[in-house]
């Protein structure tokens, strides 16, 4: 009767697709253990999908969707996911684009000939659609004056928004060369999208991605919905959480879309299963592989492909995408290889990456090894003689930050006989990396090569590591420049203190002497 009940469980889990992979003490387990690290991090809520590509093994929240009304979290809470908007926005310019006479390489110009934005390579390469969505444009991030919408109460045409970013909107490399994340490369997708389509790329979005992947209350929110349920951020000051109010972005198809727990456990066996409702095989695997960038040209299947990122996790790779904005923090990965996605958002600006790090370790295991199937090779001493030295960060988000790139940044090449250890600027080691042969090599544990060796702008030697391209440099110039700035800030700050204590003095002696001529009188 035992080994005859057993045989009906295991039947039933097969049939139910909603039946957990584990059972549901493990699930409490594991549930208890991310309610205690947000307890632990003053984080109020979460919203939790973790789902097979057959079966869902916990949809729902913990903790605290708003603290002043003590609402607990529940799978229908809506959460902002800021840049995860990206990966909603590429699927729907994606799928705009097979029923178009225009595709991933046309230039933008093609389909929008009055789009304001600067190439000064465009008779070399002019910027395409897949530019946009792979952050290979070179088009700069925010600029701090047209991050928020305060004038519009109401969503405005995507074009709008366009001509606000126009000051980033300028290619500072040749396209399709460096990768640098770019909000405005998303906003100008989703005005494609309203041009294509002839209508609010939000609609577009919900009606021919959102809806058929089965979403029902997610979407592209420009202002907090009154009828819904609805996460309260927060942000944490010292040990006080301070409610924070619905900011709206002036990036609607690059961070306005929100999502709750149920939503995203679809989301995620959609790309699990690959259902052939919206893709083809070939289209996912578009979505989900990097071929603008100059190390995809050269060979490098890792990296950021519309929308969807790769990542070594826990001896599998995964996909996905993260996002930040106002009060929430979001993160969702998924790997066909483990069959598991999850997604996790928590109304708190913190790190949500931690928790979804917490569910990877507790289902596939913490410490996992390098893959038993891993190819190395030794390093040919030829590579060693062109690319050992020191090398300078040159794909800035904004130019605002390409100074301190420069300067706190950069990492030296040590050439071991199999492998290469990267130290930073003051030599302190940071990661191990493996040959894999083709000028490519693994990171530490990775089972897929992530960073290579490669000819870059006007025949330089370049370093491709985690998405940022670098050129060899002088070491010896970057520590001299390195060491000089850090001198003269020093001598700044010394300045300051010795004025203000011979400003402190003066000011004692005046009033020292003003006292000993009102006693002489």
């Amino acid at each position: 009767m035992k080994k005859l009940c057993i045989k009906l469980l295991l039947v039933v889990s097969f049939i139910v697709p909603s039946i957990s992979a584990f059972c549901q003490s493990d699930t409490k387990t594991l549930i208890d253990k991310l309610h205690d690290y947000i307890e632990q991090k003053q984080i109020p809520g979460a919203m939790i999908s973790i789902v097979k590509s057959d079966s869902v093994l916990f949809v729902g929240g913990i903790g605290l969707a708003n603290i002043e009304k003590q609402e607990r979290v529940s799978a229908q809470h809506l959460f902002r996911q800021g840049s995860i908007s990206k990966s909603f926005t590429a699927l729907g310019l994606y799928k705009l684009l097979q029923d178009s006479p225009h595709s991933l390489d046309s230039p933008l110009k093609e389909i929008d000939p009055k789009l304001p934005f600067d190439n000064a390579w465009k008779k070399e390469e002019k910027v395409r659609v897949a530019h946009l969505l792979e952050h290979t444009s070179g088009f700069e991030d925010f600029h701090l004056h047209a991050m928020y919408n305060t004038k519009d109460a109401t969503v405005p045409p995507i074009i709008n928004m366009v001509n606000d970013h126009r000051q980033s909107l300028h290619s500072r490399w040749k396209p399709g060369n460096r990768k640098a994340y770019s909000n405005p490369n998303y906003i100008v997708a989703g005005h494609l999208i309203e041009v294509l389509s002839k209508e609010p790329y939000s609609e577009h979005i919900q009606e021919h991605i959102l809806t058929p992947m089965g979403m029902k209350r997610s979407g592209f929110y420009f202002k907090a919905p009154k009828n819904s349920s609805f996460a309260q951020g927060y942000q944490r000051t010292g040990t006080t959480l301070n409610s924070l109010p619905f900011a709206t972005i002036n990036g609607g198809p690059a961070g306005d879309f929100c999502a709750n727990a149920a939503d995203m456990a679809a989301y995620l066996q959609f790309m699990l299963s690959r259902d052939s409702l919206l893709f083809t095989p070939n289209e996912f695997d578009r979505i989900e592989s990097p071929q603008t960038s100059i190390a995809a040209q050269k060979g490098l299947q890792a990296g950021y492909g519309l929308g969807n990122y790769t990542i070594w996790k826990n001896g599998h790779l995964f996909h996905g995408h993260g996002g930040q904005i106002d009060g929430f923090t979001s993160r969702y990965v998924y790997s066909r290889a483990a069959d598991l996605g999850v997604a996790i958002a928590i109304n708190r600006n913190g790190n949500a990456n931690a928790l979804v790090d917490e569910v990877l370790d507790y289902l596939l295991g913490k410490e996992v090894p390098a893959p038993a199937n891993r190819i190395t090779q030794a390093i040919p001493e030829s590579l060693k003689e062109q690319f050992a030295g020191f090398y300078e960060f040159k794909s800035p988000k904004s130019n605002l930050l390409a100074f301190s790139d420069r300067m706190l940044a950069g990492l030296t090449l040590d050439f071991k006989v199999d492998k290469v250890i990267t130290r930073t600027i003051l030599g302190k080691a940071k990661d191990t990396l493996f040959y894999a042969g083709n000028n490519q090599f693994y990171v530490n544990k990775e089972g897929v090569p992530s960073t290579m060796l490669m000819e870059g702008d006007g025949g330089k030697a370049a370093f491709w590591i985690n998405d940022n391209y670098t050129e060899k440099e002088s070491r010896a110039k970057r520590l001299f420049l390195f060491f000089g700035l850090l001198l003269s800030l020093l001598l700044l700050v010394s300045f300051f203190l010795y004025s203000l204590v011979w400003f402190l003095r003066r000011l004692f002696k005046k009033q020292k002497l003003s006292v000993t001529i009102f006693f002489e009188i």
